[in-house]
């Protein structure tokens, strides 16, 4: 039978044996919301854990919005019009509110990008700053609170601190070290530096296993929000988007509240249930697809899903390649799991030239290709970065699976086709998973 799995903005072709193939990866069909601007101002005024927002900006002449990159796809262009209207009826003027882009550890964003993800008339409207993680100049040291028992030096862009209001945005899907993105990780990693990312980070690498899915109890996402908490996070919105990238759900107020109530949400949406893990696992990293660093999530979604000795077959563009603002990642990449976390022990966050956060990504992918062997197909992953990761390249995802079969004819086989936002369950599990 033919299948079919996206590959950017394209997608690709394979035939399987339909007989072995137990699941295709598909996620519930949550309906969208019927108007994203009135659900949007509709949360504005009814938020989780906190009073309307029309009360809370009384008095507030610096209103930050933090928002994410690229890499992310909230609707951002879609919602911020309704958000600074409402503001607006609130009495609240153009030149009190100003923006800043939450990319974490990678690279800033280009003009093009900016306009694409707030849209032509608010980058008018509006002062637009870009958070860079590489610029100690603009980061302030806030002193140090804890992710588990692993202490996290808290730098945070200083445009944060001078602002009275702190709004963050963004999507909320599973997440590899934090359990699920958005709430207080739009403050951090967004607009942190190196050490207070690498810090929370590795409190994930510690874990007894990779953290996908992971409600409670876990380290990283508890050292986020109390990086957030310390320096003041006021709001938030999140969406929740379905399988079609449709927003199904808005979610507003008290940063841990709200972002709570949208991952029940989320996890409904992303959750793939499978009967079994299968013996051969084809997954695209779909919708992250800009470079290994954030196509790794599917890499990542597979490991849920593959027996051990199984094989993993990675579609992902990767146009970017491997990463930016990490010079250490092919080092940290080549080595075993267990070398991974010997290295991370030697070190302190502030250890800048030590990159320790790609040393923590590098901890998840050690985790994958040592449970399954992987291969490539891709485009923006060049041979030695293929070398680096552990994988074999294939020009198709048909050469990989004829491979897999020829060494397990018999081998069944699992579909992920939007492995970079799917959080794959056992139906014998039922839930998310434990770190």
């Amino acid at each position: 039978m033919r299948y079919r799995i996206p590959y950017g903005n394209s997608e690709m072709f394979f035939d399987a044996p339909e007989s072995s193939v137990i699941f295709t990866g598909e996620m519930k069909n949550i309906p969208p919301v019927p108007n994203l601007s009135e659900a949007v101002t509709r949360a504005l005024d009814e938020p989780i854990g906190l009073s309307p927002l029309s009360r809370l900006v009384r008095g507030k002449h610096k209103i930050l919005f933090l928002v994410e990159d690229a890499t992310r796809s909230t609707p951002l262009a879609e919602i911020m019009p309704a958000i600074v209207g409402y503001l607006n009826r609130c009495g609240v003027s153009d030149d009190s509110m100003s923006f800043l882009t939450a990319p974490g550890t990678p690279r800033i964003m280009t003009e093009d990008e900016i306009n694409a993800k707030l849209g032509g008339e608010i980058v008018r409207r509006f002062r637009v700053y870009q958070h860079d993680a590489t610029a100690s100049e603009d980061l302030v040291y806030m002193g140090t609170v804890m992710a588990g028992d692993y202490p996290v030096p808290v730098h945070i862009n200083r445009r944060v601190l001078e602002a009275d209001f702190l709004f963050g945005l963004g999507n909320i899907v599973p997440h590899s070290d934090a359990g699920y993105a958005g709430g207080a990780k739009i403050v951090q990693p967004g607009v942190c530096g190196f050490a207070t990312t690498t810090a929370t980070h590795i409190a994930s690498a510690f874990c007894t296993d990779i953290p996908l899915g992971m409600k409670d109890g876990n380290p990283c996402r508890k050292g986020m929000e109390e990086v957030a908490a310390k320096i003041g996070l006021a709001f938030i919105l999140n969406v929740v988007k379905n399988r079609a990238g449709d927003v199904c759900g808005v979610f507003a107020g008290d940063f841990v509240k709200a972002h709570r109530a949208g991952v029940d949400m989320a996890e409904e949406s992303c959750k793939v249930s499978i009967p079994a893990k299968a013996d051969i696992v084809v997954v695209s990293s779909y919708p992250a697809d800009i470079d290994w660093w954030q196509a790794g999530k599917g890499v990542i979604s597979s490991y849920f899903a593959v027996n051990d000795g199984g094989t993993v077959i990675f579609a992902s563009p990767c146009s970017e390649g491997l990463a930016s603002n990490h010079p250490r990642l092919w080092e940290w990449l080549s080595m075993s799991f267990e070398e991974v976390k010997a290295e991370l022990r030697l070190h302190a966050p502030e250890d800048e030239d030590a990159d320790l956060v790609a040393g923590a990504i590098a901890a998840c992918n050690c985790r994958v290709r040592e449970r399954a062997e992987i291969f490539a197909v891709t485009d923006g992953l060049s041979d030695q970065d293929l070398k680096a990761l552990g994988y074999r390249r294939a020009v198709s995802v048909a050469e990989a699976l004829n491979k897999a079969l020829r060494r397990n004819s018999s081998g069944t086989i699992g579909i992920l086709p939007q492995g970079g936002i799917s959080l794959p369950v056992l139906i014998s599990e039922g839930g998310g998973h434990g770190g």
